[in-house]
C-alpha cells in the first residue's frame, strides 16, 4: 500500500500566517505538497485552471482565511460555487480564521462547500485530528 502525499493550498493574505501554516502541516505530516497564496484571485485562476480537467484522485484540502483586503473568503467561496462539479468535487475547504465572531462560525457551518472552522494559526492536534485518525 502506497502513501499518497497530502496536498494543501492555503489562502492567507499574512506571510506569517502562511509560514506558521506550513510549518505545523509538514512537521505533523511529514512530506506534503503544500501552495500558498496571498491573493485569494490568483488561488481561484489557478483552481479553476489546473483542476478543470483532471479526474479526482485524492482531495486537496484548502484553508482559507476569512478576511481579506483584495476578496474575502466568502467572495472566494461565492465564486468557487461557480465551478463544474468536477472541480469542487476535488476540494475539502476549511476555514482558517482569526474571526471569533460566532456569526462566521455558524456562516462556515451552514455553507455545504466548508467542512470547518478553525482558528488561527493552525496546531498540530488539529491536523492530527483531522487528518491522522
Amino acid at each position: 500500500m502506497t502513501n499518497t502525499i497530502k496536498r494543501f493550498i492555503v489562502i492567507d493574505d499574512d506571510p506569517v500566517n502562511n509560514f506558521l501554516s506550513k510549518f505545523v502541516l509538514k512537521k505533523s505530516l511529514g512530506e506534503v505538497e503544500l501552495m500558498v497564496f496571498l491573493n485569494p484571485e490568483l488561488a481561484l485562476e489557478y483552481i479553476e485552471t489546473e483542476f478543470q480537467n483532471q479526474p479526482p484522485i485524492e482531495k486537496i484540502t484548502i484553508f482559507l482565511d476569512l478576511n481579506m483586503p483584495v476578496l474575502s473568503g466568502w467572495e472566494f467561496l461565492d465564486k468557487f460555487e461557480t465551478f463544474s462539479e468536477t472541480i469542487k468535487n476535488q476540494f475539502d475547504i476549511y476555514i482558517l480564521s482569526s474571526s471569533i465572531d460566532p456569526a462566521d462560525i455558524e456562516r462556515a457551518k451552514a455553507n455545504p462547500l466548508v467542512i470547518a472552522f478553525t482558528e488561527k494559526p493552525i496546531n498540530k492536534e488539529f491536523i492530527h485530528q483531522t487528518f491522522l485518525n
